[in-house]
């Protein structure tokens, strides 16, 4: 079973990690709304200025342009959201100033990290905008999506300058919060004592958490889990840490990555930030109707239609073959370049037995631009574990006389 979350973009605050752990706050919370004014007001104006923006973002990464992705970054109201949980920091402190430039170099990468997925085949694509009354502002969001790494979603703060859009933050939907507010954390992970949280007390088991990102970011993702899977204090409880565990353990092995699950929806049953991890959760569990549950939630949430790809695969997994055929019907509709979903609609229709079917849908491909010699080695070819989902069909009459038409 594939992962639905992405493992992306989750290691990229942890380069911030080299200046050291001394205190904690556990009890951070994300009140950077209250505190900033990177707003924008409603308008026709606007509106239109953010779908052009969402087009210039999608169309940077795809063609692998950092610098014009960069160019609207407004970084320096994202260091202020970084820093709004610490109202005594100044910039000219040396642990703040070494951070803060640490910091812009990592950035630099950020991009870098979406364009290294697409070009290894994920899409990254604009789905669309909404109007925040709360926080005052319009967020863009973005899906991307691996049929490797799976899912994640980025919901892009904007901000006007001068006319222009730029984004001040970015919330994302695996770690269930803005990344300023990650980066914040980490920051006070790593704050030298006295620093600018002067009421803080050391948490005893701040320097193994250092030692597990090390871990993490050498690759040694055992000894990492085996760190952050064995904290006895309030560490063990932080839902951005439970968070970063499960994705440690998804490089290891199912059993562990199950457990990591398990102990981040027992601490937060009721959160619905942590849906992606749900999804994952329920489907290696083979509870479908529950996944599916959850995938309707965050479709409500995003009124992103490619989710009904995602729930296809639920049904396919669950054998309901007439859901997944109606599903994947949707999807090739509406997504006619995304193989996945071709490739869905072709596998339902074989385990369905409705080869008729499956051969009409060949010679449609190919009119829209398939070729058919790729098609047949595709049909025919086996797995890595030597298996074949379309058996059935290339070993058919139907398949046998289709491959002799010209």
């Amino acid at each position: 079973m594939k992962k639905i979350f992405s493992m992306r973009l989750i290691n990229l605050p942890f380069i911030f990690l080299l200046f050291g752990i001394s205190h904690l706050n556990i009890n951070a919370q994300d009140s950077i709304n209250k505190t900033l004014k990177d707003t924008i007001a409603y308008s026709e104006e606007n509106s239109q200025k953010v779908i052009e923006f969402g087009q210039l973002i999608e169309t940077s990464i795809h063609e692998s342009d950092g610098d014009t992705f960069l160019a609207k970054l407004n970084k320096n109201i994202f260091f202020d959201r970084v820093l709004s949980d610490f109202p005594k920091a100044n910039r000219e402190d040396p642990f703040i100033k070494g951070y803060l430039k640490g910091m812009d170099n990592a950035l630099k990468g950020f991009p870098n990290e979406i364009i290294t997925d697409v070009k290894s085949g994920a899409y990254y694509d604009f789905v669309n905008y909404r109007y925040d009354t709360e926080a005052q502002t319009y967020y863009a969001l973005f899906r991307l999506y691996s049929s490797e790494t799976g899912m994640n979603y980025h919901d892009y703060r904007l901000v006007k300058i001068n006319g222009e859009l730029q984004f001040s933050d970015m919330y994302i939907y695996l770690t269930g919060e803005h990344f300023a507010s990650t980066i914040g954390r980490l920051m006070q992970y790593t704050v030298p004592k006295n620093s600018i949280v002067e009421s803080q007390k050391p948490n005893p088991e701040s320097l193994e958490l250092l030692k597990a990102f090390l871990y993490n970011n050498n690759g040694n993702y055992n000894k990492a889990y085996k760190i952050m899977d064995g904290f006895k204090s309030e560490l063990s409880k932080e839902k951005f840490l439970l968070i970063l565990k499960t994705l440690i353990a998804g490089q290891l092995d199912e059993k562990k990555y199950l457990k990591s699950l398990e102990d981040l929806i027992s601490t937060f049953p009721n959160d619905h930030t942590i849906a992606l991890n749900k999804i994952d959760y329920y489907l290696y569990k083979e509870e479908y109707y529950e996944a599916i549950q959850v995938v309707n939630q965050l479709q409500n949430e995003t009124e992103d239609d490619f989710l009904n790809f995602v729930k296809a695969g639920i049904a396919f997994e669950d054998n309901n073959y007439d859901l997944a055929l109606n599903l994947y019907t949707y999807t090739i509709d509406n997504y006619p370049d995304f193989f996945e979903g071709q490739s869905g609609y072709l596998s339902t229709l074989v385990l369905m037995e409705n080869y008729a079917d499956a051969t009409l849908y060949l010679d449609r491909l190919i009119t829209e631009g398939y070729d058919k010699q790729d098609l047949v080695e595709y049909i025919e070819e086996e797995d890595e574990n030597g298996e074949n989902i379309l058996n059935g069909y290339s070993i058919s009459k139907n398949f046998a006389d289709w491959k002799k038409t010209e």
